[in-house]
């Protein structure tokens, strides 16, 4: 959420207009679908290994395969939480620190934080059992 939010405040320097928030707000939240159609399986392969009831219906509710209403909550709190992250940025970090830093930090968080799922949790994510 924070790189959207970073995005469209770097892309868009008139992020008053509610107009141009709410639209950045929804391309926000077709990028957060987009996001979970990729890592669909791992996501289920997560569900169905877990014990916990809990991180279980968690996991599965960020399934795109579920019930349609379940789709719609899902795009709806992206897009929630995609407005909410354009509006905190926006207000806490200047111009120049988003189009500076806050861009390379938030890619350096996330390709660390992916190297180290991948480490992790590489085994079990697998699609074939028999690679273990």
């Amino acid at each position: 959420m924070a790189v959207i939010g970073i995005g469209y405040n770097a892309l868009v320097l008139h992020s008053g207009e509610i107009c141009r928030s709410l639209i950045g707000a929804f391309v926000g939240a077709i990028i957060m679908f987009a996001i979970k159609a990729t890592i669909q399986r791992p996501v289920d392969l997560l569900a169905m290994q877990t014990h916990d009831g809990l991180i279980k219906q968690l996991l599965r509710f960020f399934s795109i395969r579920r019930r349609y209403f379940l789709l719609i909550a899902n795009v709806l709190l992206d897009f929630v939480l995609c407005y909410v992250a354009m509006d905190l940025i926006s207000r806490f970090l200047t111009l120049d620190q988003i189009v500076g830093n806050a861009t390379g930090i938030a890619l350096l968080i996330m390709f660390v934080s992916t190297c180290l799922g991948a480490y992790v949790e590489y085994d079990s994510l697998s699609i074939d059992p028999a690679q273990h």
